[in-house]
């Protein structure tokens, strides 16, 4: 079934737009860009030609000791209108379910929604004795909401049970007694609350849940809404969420970034653009971003990024794993039109770059930082002295043990080294073979013309030499620019009567307290900088 949902205007003036959909509906935005009050406008804008059914993200959740029983009519009427009197309509819902207040109001329904589901259950047992009666045969029992969430309850929660009996909601854990709804967990409680509320809903309605991933283990969100999706197949979800993980899990939903309110009821917005060179999760984290980025070697969390980000505070740092990543997420987003409000860098390992492969990078804003692993940083004499001094220890002397120190690690693996590097440099001269026609000898010739200019002897001593000059020269930074080790920091620890691995951990330390301003001073004497 196709939907038409009314939204506001995407740059932000009065006339609205209507979207005519088949597919669910991803709202995503930051805290403050009037998400929720979206929410509110589109519900006020259909509702009078399509039942639509708001689940707010500011709601309690507390389970009754018993459910009201109430015959279906009075049921359906006070979870979807907020009351079963006389002067329920939808005209009045705005007061008698949002009290007169739908931004800000704290819902409190979980008591109706057990009534319903209660009722739905009776009226289905009715009907069915009914038809039994009149057959006076066997009649299937169809399944009612509350078997469905039990159903989807063991599908997502396999070691708890979900029981509904003679008006109460009971859990059972495995090994364990059985105990009252009530004294749920948030998790388990959100669970119930929200597979409810999408079951109890009509069919052909527009759903609108915000903060769908409320609550919810990260392990337990795409389950949980990919069932209700699965059972909802007449209906219409629109999600209004902040959390990247869940609006990229909606693979065939519209997505739409909210980029600000501007009071008045006019909201700047836009789709989501695809592009397949990039992830829909990382696209989502550039449009929602209003800083420049700089993509990173690393994950989230690692050595890199948290390195980066006290250094370049002006950006924002996206880690991307290997190297590879990074180059190739970069150059997409540059070259990506519907992205063009950011500018977008990479910072990679020299990890055995030549300098013809960094210029290279650099044309299209790759930068490379001075030495071969991100460890290395951490080991320029800059670096060094101010750990020494930290340490209440000789500066000029532990830089010259670390010194010494790589000197007699770089000649007890000086062939593996030399041998790394030249490989490194032999790949990527293969990576500029092109063909030199369009045929079978326009294939042949290209390759042997790139072989041509692969003199491998040539290579190989000019990279001997190249690691022979930094040991004779007892050049630091030349050593770790070529040295490649990412053990580095481990072993060097020991120099500074650390434990094994713990120079590492007392510069990140250092890095977010007293050291701190000394450390980035010293960091950005080497790391390039990114003029925007």
């Amino acid at each position: 079934m196709s939907f038409n949902i009314i939204l506001p205007n995407r740059a932000g003036t009065s006339e609205a737009e209507t979207l005519e959909t088949e597919n669910n509906i991803v709202l995503i935005g930051a805290n403050g860009a009037g998400k929720s009050r979206l929410g509110i406008w589109i519900e006020q804008k259909i509702q009078n030609s399509i039942t639509t059914h708001r689940i707010s993200a500011q709601k309690t959740l507390n389970i009754p000791e018993f459910a009201q029983l109430k015959n279906l009519e009075q049921a359906e009427k006070e979870l979807l209108l907020g009351t079963s009197a006389d002067h329920a309509s939808i005209g009045r819902k705005i007061h008698d379910r949002w009290g007169s207040s739908p931004a800000t109001f704290l819902l409190n329904d979980f008591d109706k929604l057990l009534s319903l589901l209660f009722a739905q259950t009776a009226e289905r047992d009715r009907e069915h004795t009914a038809q039994t009666k009149a057959t006076q045969s066997y009649v299937a029992v169809p399944d009612a909401p509350i078997d469905i969430i039990v159903n989807i309850w063991s599908d997502i929660m396999p070691h708890r049970q979900l029981k509904f009996n003679d008006g109460k909601v009971l859990v059972r854990k495995e090994g364990e007694t059985e105990y009252h709804g009530k004294e749920m967990s948030d998790g388990e409680r959100v669970a119930l609350y929200l597979i409810g509320q999408c079951l109890c809903a009509p069919d052909n309605a527009v759903l609108i849940i915000d903060e769908p991933e409320i609550h919810l283990h990260k392990s337990l969100v795409d389950k949980l809404w990919n069932k209700v999706e699965e059972l909802s197949q007449s209906k219409l979800l629109i999600y209004i969420t902040h959390d990247l993980d869940f609006a990229s899990s909606r693979t065939d939903a519209h997505k739409f970034w909210i980029k600000s309110y501007n009071g008045n009821d006019l909201w700047e917005w836009d789709e989501v653009p695809v592009d397949d060179s990039l992830p829909n999760g990382l696209i989502l984290e550039i449009i929602g971003n209003r800083k420049n980025i700089i993509f990173s070697e690393g994950e989230s969390g690692s050595l890199d990024t948290t390195v980066y980000q006290l250094v370049y505070p002006d950006f924002h740092i996206i880690p991307r794993g290997g190297g590879d990543k990074v180059i190739e997420s970069t150059k997409a987003l540059r070259d990506n039109e519907k992205i063009h409000h950011l500018n977008t860098f990479g910072l990679v390992d020299s990890d055995y770059k030549e300098d013809e492969e960094k210029k290279a990078m650099l044309t299209h804003g790759i930068y490379t930082i001075p030495v071969a692993e991100i460890e290395n940083l951490f080991c320029i004499e800059p670096v060094l002295r101010i750990i020494a001094e930290h340490l209440l220890l000789d500066p000029d002397q532990k830089v010259n043990e670390v010194t010494e120190y790589l000197i007699n690690s770089l000649n007890d693996e000086f062939n593996i080294q030399v041998s790394s590097k030249s490989e490194k440099i032999v790949e990527y001269k293969l990576g500029a073979y092109s063909k030199e026609n369009h045929n079978l000898q326009g294939l042949e010739d290209g390759l042997k013309t790139t072989l041509i200019r692969i003199d491998i002897p040539a290579i190989y001593e000019a990279t001997e030499s190249k690691y022979r000059k930094a040991i004779d020269e007892k050049d630091l930074q030349q050593l770790l620019l070529i040295y490649n080790r990412k053990s580095l920091l481990d072993r060097i620890s020991g120099i500074f009567g650390l434990e094994n691995g713990q120079y590492g951990k007392l510069l990140v330390r250092l890095l977010k307290g007293p050291k701190k301003d000394e450390l980035i001073e010293a960091l950005k004497q080497i790391l390039p900088t990114i003029n925007v």
